[in-house]
C-alpha cells in the first residue's frame, strides 16, 4: 500500500538568497542581501580518497575526506546617485582589485532557502569565506549590464540556521 502524497508547495529557482558581510574582520557582522541577483548557483564537490580493498571485488569505494564549494552569482548592474554600485557589489568587486591579495581577496557570505511564500527551510543555510573572481556579463550591444562573480570557498562551508527563520 502506497503512502498518500502530502500537500506541498512547489519550489522555484528564484527562492534562494545570498548575503555578503560588509563588515571588516574586526567588526561585528553586517549582513547585506545581494539585490537584483539573476543567478545564485551554489555547488559542492566531495573530496575523496580511494578506500577500495579486495572485499570490494574491483568496485569503487570512495571515502569522503572533505568537500569544496563554489557559488556562481550574477547580479544586475545598478548605480546610486554617486555612480557607485550597490554596497554588496562594491564589497565583492573590492576583493578582485589588483591590490586585493591574501585576505583582501576574500568575502564572507551566507546562502539559504528563501521561499516567496511559506516558511523557509531552517536547515537549508550555509556560510563560508570565499575568494572572488569577477567578470562582466551580458556584454552584447543591447543588453542590461550585469556582473558575474565566482566565489570559491576557502575551507569547509559551515551549516547555519536559516537567517530568515529568526524573522518568524
Amino acid at each position: 500500500m502506497s503512502e498518500e502524497t502530502p500537500t506541498t508547495n512547489i519550489g522555484f529557482s528564484y527562492e534562494h538568497g545570498i548575503d555578503v558581510n560588509l563588515a571588516k574582520p574586526s567588526e561585528e557582522a553586517k549582513w547585506q542581501a545581494v539585490r537584483f541577483a539573476q543567478v545564485i548557483a551554489p555547488t559542492t564537490e566531495a573530496k575523496t580518497v580511494d578506500g577500495a580493498t579486495y572485499d570490494d571485488k574491483g568496485a569503487d569505494h570512495p571515502i569522503k575526506t572533505g568537500e569544496s564549494w563554489n557559488i556562481q552569482l550574477t547580479v544586475q548592474q545598478h548605480r546610486d546617485e554617486t555612480g557607485a554600485y550597490l554596497p554588496e557589489v562594491e564589497k565583492l568587486k573590492a576583493a578582485t582589485e589588483p591590490d586585493a591579495n591574501g585576505n583582501l581577496s576574500t568575502v564572507e557570505v551566507r546562502w539559504y532557502d528563501k521561499p516567496s511564500s511559506g516558511k523557509p527551510n531552517k536547515d537549508d543555510a550555509y556560510q563560508g569565506v570565499a575568494t572572488v573572481k569577477m567578470s562582466r556579463a551580458n556584454t552584447g550591444v543591447n543588453e542590461q549590464g550585469a556582473f558575474q562573480f565566482e566565489l570559491s570557498g576557502q575551507g569547509p562551508r559551515k551549516k547555519i540556521v536559516n537567517p530568515l527563520t529568526s524573522q518568524d
